[in-house]
């Protein structure tokens, strides 16, 4: 053989090399696409938000809903409480148990902390709009397959049944390394905790579960 058949039958092998390694499936990417996917058939859920500072807890926010338009946030702060309750348009909220008030709240009646809202429309759009919280979702995680570096950890054990890790690491917008751990349920794909990489902040959540959203009595101010 000369060197130059050596050469092209060497290339071709590399060709083919580098053809294989494209089209191996990345495996953390291809998880947080099926999280994407299976998010369009939840139905409700209920997520637990909890900040800690030095091992003890100092807020906690539970966020639940009905899709596509019934939630109710009820938080914990280190210096107010606070409760909204949303049926399609209509909107109460209150502040460290005062009466209901109708109305849309100001900026400042939760902590500045959003939590995701799979699956529901925007209170501030009109109907015809598409969900707000499910494309806020889906961006985020489109932003994290598309940035993100995705590493597989171990299968842990979830009350509602195994659930797969994933450490996805990237950089924020100020250009500093950041990374949180995911555990996806291996019977639907759908996340059931995420927790920042000090373990300050985590996110808990319960999917498809029973969940009632009523308008409160505006008198009793239950």
């Amino acid at each position: 053989m000369s060197a130059k058949q050596f050469g092209l039958l060497l290339g071709g092998f590399f060709a083919v090399i580098i053809l294989v390694y494209l089209c191996i499936p990345d495996a953390g990417k291809n998880a947080l696409r099926h999280e994407q996917a299976a998010l369009n058939d939840v139905s409700s859920w209920r997520i637990s938000m909890q900040i800690s500072r030095n091992g003890a807890l100092v807020a906690e926010r539970t966020h639940e809903a009905v899709c596509p338009d019934k939630e109710h946030i009820n938080e914990r702060g280190p210096d107010a409480d606070a409760e909204y309750v949303r049926i399609g348009d209509e909107v109460y909220y209150r502040k460290n148990s005062s009466r209901w008030t109708k109305g849309m709240p100001g900026p400042d009646l939760f902590l500045p902390l959003p939590t995701p809202r799979p699956c529901l429309s925007d209170p501030g759009q009109a109907k015809s709009q598409p969900p707000g919280g499910a494309e806020e979702m889906r961006l985020a995680l489109q932003s994290d397959i598309s940035s993100g570096r995705i590493e597989k950890g171990s299968v842990k054990q979830d009350k509602s049944g195994p659930c797969q890790e994933w450490t996805v690491s990237l950089y924020t917008p100020h250009n500093q390394l950041g990374s949180y751990t995911t555990c996806l349920g291996q019977s639907d794909n759908l996340p059931r905790y995420i927790q920042s990489a000090n373990q300050n902040f985590a996110l808990y959540f319960e999917w498809d579960v029973a969940v009632t959203v009523e308008a409160p009595d505006m008198e009793s101010g239950k």
